[in-house]
C-alpha cells in the first residue's frame, strides 16, 4: 500500500483529518519504539493496516454531538485515537491497563492537539459514570468484554446506532452468545469493504446495551 492512499476508502475524511491520521501513524510508529505498543512486524505498513483499518468505523457509525464514548483496552489509542480525529463533537476516553501505554496516548493526544479525548490507566468497571458507547478491538472474547462494560452503558441512542458496544472482531461468534441469542445489531464486513483478503473475517459489529446486558 505504500505506493496508494492509505485513507481512500474512508468516507468524508478531507485533507485536514487526513493529515492527522497520518500524523498520529507517525506519532505511533514514534512511540513504538519506545514503548511496546504494536509488535515490531505490525509497524510495517502501519497507516493501512492500523489507522485506516479502524477508520472504517466512520463507514458504519457516527455518533451525536456530544456523545461518550469509551475505547477499552485501547493500547496505542487504536481505534481511540482515530475515533477523536473522525469526530470531533464526540468525548473520547481511552482505558488500558498499561500506565506506560497511556502516558504515550496521552502524549500523543496533546501533540495532535485533540481536545475530545484523555487516556485513563484504569478498568472502565472502577470508573464513576456512564457512556453511550462502549469500543474494543480485539481485547477479549466478547462475553467477557461485554461483563467488563454493561453496567457502564446509558441507555438511548446518542448517534446512528442505539447506545451500545461496537467492536472490531476477527472470526465467529462465540458459542455463548449463541445460545442466549446475543446477535450484532449491524455489521460492517471489513475485508469487503476495503476489497482487500488480507481483512478476511475481520469485522465490525455493534450490539445493543440492551444484549451486551444479558451475559
Amino acid at each position: 500500500m505504500a505506493d496508494k492512499n492509505p485513507f481512500e476508502k474512508i468516507p468524508n475524511l478531507g485533507p485536514q483529518k487526513a493529515g492527522a491520521l497520518f500524523e498520529f501513524a507517525r506519532l505511533l510508529r514514534e512511540a513504538n519504539a519506545k514503548v511496546n505498543l504494536l509488535s515490531r512486524k505490525d509497524t510495517d505498513d502501519l497507516e493501512y493496516r492500523h489507522v485506516a483499518f479502524c477508520a472504517a468505523i466512520s463507514a458504519f457509525f457516527t455518533p451525536a454531538e456530544g456523545a461518550r464514548i469509551a475505547d477499552v483496552g485501547s493500547g496505542g489509542g487504536l481505534p481511540g485515537i482515530v475515533m477523536a480525529i473522525l469526530y470531533p463533537q464526540a468525548e473520547i476516553s481511552m482505558f488500558d491497563g498499561v500506565g506506560k501505554k497511556i502516558a504515550m496516548v496521552n502524549e500523543m493526544c496533546e501533540r495532535l492537539s485533540l481536545k475530545n479525548a484523555r487516556g485513563f490507566h484504569a478498568r472502565i468497571e472502577e470508573q464513576k459514570g456512564v457512556f453511550d458507547y462502549c469500543t474494543g478491538r480485539s481485547v477479549c472474547a466478547l462475553p467477557a468484554f461485554f461483563g467488563f462494560v454493561k453496567k457502564k452503558l446509558a441507555a438511548g441512542k446518542r448517534g446512528s446506532l442505539e447506545n451500545g458496544v461496537i467492536y472490531f472482531k476477527g472470526g465467529e461468534l462465540e458459542g455463548e452468545l449463541l445460545k442466549k441469542n446475543i446477535l450484532p445489531d449491524a455489521r460492517l464486513d471489513l475485508e469487503e469493504f476495503f476489497g482487500d483478503p488480507r481483512f478476511e473475517g475481520k469485522s465490525i459489529m455493534h450490539f445493543k446495551a440492551r444484549d451486551a446486558a444479558r451475559i
